[in-house]
């Protein structure tokens, strides 16, 4: 399997098991991943939605601190922080509220992984011309 097609399978197989990049796994009390920025247990006196919001912020202030991870996403950190932003704003509203956080969630995941993936690529292709540089001429 070709590396760019793994790192895809293996960004799809965590999203499907509920794996967080900014927080591992998230069980529901049934067992069963859960998919919504709220749904864990805030600390107590602080809304569910101020939680998730400081943590959204806080996962991408820590991508973009990460220079070298920053600077392969630059679109997907601005669509991030705009979700942020928007999911911020009405994170009151009982309606829409908590699909901009579940949104503004999946956006910073996304840009975190991407910068992850695209990372490992490049120190992959990194590696690979040092073996090649490193292989006798005669088995080239």
């Amino acid at each position: 399997m070709k590396p760019a097609r793994l790192h895809l399978s293996l960004i799809v197989l965590g999203s499907l098991l509920g794996l967080s990049a900014c927080g591992g796994l998230r069980l529901s009390s049934n067992g069963l991943p859960t998919f919504s920025p709220a749904a864990e247990a805030p600390t107590p006196g602080v809304e569910p939605s101020t939680a998730a919001v400081a943590r959204i912020r806080a996962s991408l202030l820590t991508l973009r601190s990460d220079p070298a991870l920053a600077a392969r996403v630059p679109d997907e950190l601005a669509v991030a922080e705009a979700a942020l932003q928007k999911a911020d704003s009405s994170q009151h509203d009982k309606i829409n509220g908590p699909g901009l956080l579940y949104v503004a969630e999946r956006k910073a995941e996304y840009a975190t992984t991407v910068a992850e993936q695209r990372a490992l690529e490049a120190e992959y292709e990194s590696l690979r011309k040092q073996r090649d540089a490193l292989k006798p001429a005669s088995t080239r």
